[in-house]
């Protein structure tokens, strides 16, 4: 089972009438370099996934944070508000419940 999204399965469901629905980004320092990951909530899914590489090999971090705001604006047509965490952030925790309720909202 796949472990995120990959941009090519996000860019068919988009052209298949899906959207986004929530975005945050995560900055983690990975062997001493800032990298930033972005967790999406896709209207075809309940949980918030993260971007990831071709073949789902690895997590999609990005350097540039200008390149990923262009691929979340212009690219993914996401026009929301864009959480920026710093990796270990205790906030992203309400994030995992507002997936969880969602989730047990549709089950009722």
């Amino acid at each position: 089972m796949a472990s995120g999204l990959q941009e090519g399965e996000i860019r068919q469901e988009l052209q298949s009438g899906g959207h986004l629905r929530n975005v945050l980004i995560i900055t983690k320092i990975i062997d001493g370099t800032v990298e930033h990951l972005a967790y999406v909530r896709p209207s075809w899914r309940r949980e918030f996934l993260p971007l990831r590489t071709w073949g789902d090999k690895d997590d999609r971090t990005y350097k540039d944070m200008d390149r990923l705001l262009v691929l979340l604006r212009d690219d993914f047509g996401y026009r929301g508000f864009i959480g920026l965490y710093l990796d270990g952030d205790p906030d992203l925790a309400r994030y995992r419940a507002l997936s969880e309720s969602e989730e047990a909202n549709e089950k009722t």
